[in-house]
This record gives structure tokens, C-alpha cells and sequence, in this order.
């Protein structure tokens, strides 16, 4: 059996990369067409890696958000939990970020606001890798100015001399 390879001209999103099973012999084909981009990976994980794993039920309190980037030409997040990356759905109405892995709640996902111009630079590059500037892991962000060390014996700076209060005097 042949695979399919992916799209060259085209971002890879969880919508067409978790794709049902094709049928049986007889048996009519999965329709995974109304599940949420979000939940595709949990079907997918029960079809082809034999997980069964529980939908998340609510979310991680207080998390801030995974970014989606661009790596290879696909879609990804990654767990800040266990380290595992998945393909996610940035066209996703709620983005969010589940786990097969670690199996933890949800967390949100942060995407662009313009997916069309992430993936058209991404799609001009030989590489195909993308980072939103934000994202803390991006490796073309620019690195913070390093603090000048202070020096433990170095003579103390005490500032001004504070000014002589009314009516006294100066030697």
C-alpha cells in the first residue's frame, strides 16, 4: 500500500493529518468530519496506536498557552508538560492543546491572528519552520541584554550629599 505523501504547496494541520482508518471490506468508511481539530488526535491515537485515552474534561487553571508553530511543514504544539509535540488545528474555533501522552486537560493554544501569512512565510522557505515572535522557545528571538555582574568589593556609591537643614552650618 502506498502513503500518501503531504501536500507540498500546503501547511499540514490536524485536519488532514488525523484522518479515520480506511474501511474494511464491507464496513462503511468513519465519518470523523464533525469532530472538533482539537479531538482528532484522541481518535487518531485509539485507531492507530491502540491508546485509549480519555477526552480531557476541563482545562490546566491558570495555564498561559502553548504556541503553535510552524516545524517542517506542519502544525505543531508541544507539551510543556512531557516534552511530546502533536499536530494541532489553528482553524480550530476554541484552540486547544490536549495531551496523549501525559494525558492532562486542556490547555490553550496560541495562534496567530493571521494564519494565511504564518504559513505563506513558512511555505517561502526551503525548511519550512515557522515561530510566532512572542513564543518564548523561538529560536530567532533575540536574547536578553545580560546584566552587568556587580562587584562584592567595590567601593559603594552613596549618592548626593543631602542638603543642610535650615540653620545650620557648614564647616
Amino acid at each position: 500500500m502506498a502513503i500518501a505523501a503531504l501536500p507540498a504547496a500546503a501547511i499540514v494541520q490536524a485536519e488532514t493529518y488525523y484522518l479515520p482508518p480506511p474501511p474494511r471490506r464491507g464496513q462503511t468508511p468513519q465519518d470523523w468530519s464533525q469532530v472538533p481539530g482539537s479531538e482528532l488526535i484522541y481518535k487518531w491515537a485509539l485507531t492507530n496506536l491502540g491508546r485509549r485515552v480519555p477526552l480531557p474534561t476541563g482545562h490546566v487553571p491558570g495555564h498561559p498557552g502553548l504556541y503553535a508553530r510552524i516545524d517542517d511543514g506542519r502544525w505543531l504544539a508541544e507539551c510543556d508538560n512531557c516534552g511530546a509535540a502533536w499536530i494541532v488545528s489553528v482553524l480550530d474555533p476554541d484552540p486547544r492543546f490536549g495531551c496523549v501522552e501525559c494525558k492532562r486537560d486542556w490547555v490553550p493554544l496560541i495562534v496567530p491572528s493571521d494564519v494565511p501569512a504564518a504559513e505563506a512565510e513558512a511555505l517561502a522557505l526551503d525548511s519550512r519552520f515557522w515561530w510566532q515572535a512572542d513564543d518564548p522557545r523561538n529560536p530567532a528571538a533575540p536574547e536578553p541584554e545580560p546584566e552587568t555582574p556587580v562587584d562584592p568589593e567595590a567601593p559603594v556609591d552613596p549618592g548626593p550629599e543631602p542638603e543642610a537643614a535650615a540653620g545650620e552650618t557648614q564647616p
